[in-house]
């Protein structure tokens, strides 16, 4: 199945897409610069890597990171979307892409349960202060997994200190979050420090991180900035 890069941007709101998760500021002005659907056909799977992401995950077994391994399956699947079809934006997405699709992914043995950081670089924004939100549909329902957003700035990774568990609909405004290193040779966050702000410079890849529990669902996500002044 082909994928075509599509290079526009829509501007949009997710304000009557997405459930608020009351981490927004009210009446903030927001612009969409990008969205991955992760859309797939009835009867058909893809590997991540096809959408221009890549699934990385740590095993305590062998004491290191793998990016796509035997046993470890990151796949779109043709699952409905939620929280609803939404057009993508700015991503490797075909032109006649259906509706359906999003992330699926399961594993076990040495892969469960580890750090995993699900992530593209297909989109970057030249810097950190332009971001207001990022937001996605997610369902990681164990009380130990969840996802947090994750960002690479510059050589530095980092994600938020919240972690956010459950079958729900999430949008993180950046300027309420607390931020935690992420080491990216094991896939482990800093236990000691946080950080009120995001360091300075240009973001090249986001995504979303956490310990993997043998389940995870993940869709529409969907990258906002300051909208322009008319």
């Amino acid at each position: 199945m082909g994928l075509i890069r599509l290079n526009r941007l829509w501007a949009c709101s997710l304000a009557a897409a997405v459930i608020p998760s009351g981490l927004v500021q009210a009446g903030q002005p927001e612009e969409v610069v990008y969205r991955e659907t992760f859309p797939i056909a009835e009867g058909q799977s893809l590997k991540l890597t096809d959408a221009g992401w890549q699934a990385w995950v740590y095993s305590a077994g062998d004491k290191r990171v793998h990016r796509g391994a035997a046993g470890y399956s990151e796949l779109m699947r043709p699952k409905a979307s939620q929280p609803g079809p939404l057009e993508a934006v700015a991503a490797d997405v075909a032109e006649d892409a259906p509706d359906t699709g999003m992330l699926v992914n399961w594993n076990g043995g040495t892969f469960w349960p580890n750090p995993t950081l699900y992530h593209t670089s297909e989109f970057d924004l030249e810097a950190s202060t332009k971001l207001t939100s990022v937001s996605w549909f997610q369902n990681n329902q164990g009380k130990t997994g969840g996802f947090r957003l994750a960002l690479k700035i510059g050589p530095t990774w980092v994600v938020t200190d919240r972690n956010y568990v459950g079958y729900l609909n999430v949008k993180v405004a950046i300027a309420d979050q607390k931020w935690r290193h992420l080491n990216p040779a094991n896939l482990s966050i800093d236990a000691e420090a946080t950080m009120s702000e995001l360091p300075d410079g240009p973001i090249e890849a986001f995504g979303v991180y956490g310990l993997h529990t043998g389940y995870a669902e993940l869709d529409n996500f969907t990258i906002s900035v300051d909208k322009p002044q008319q």
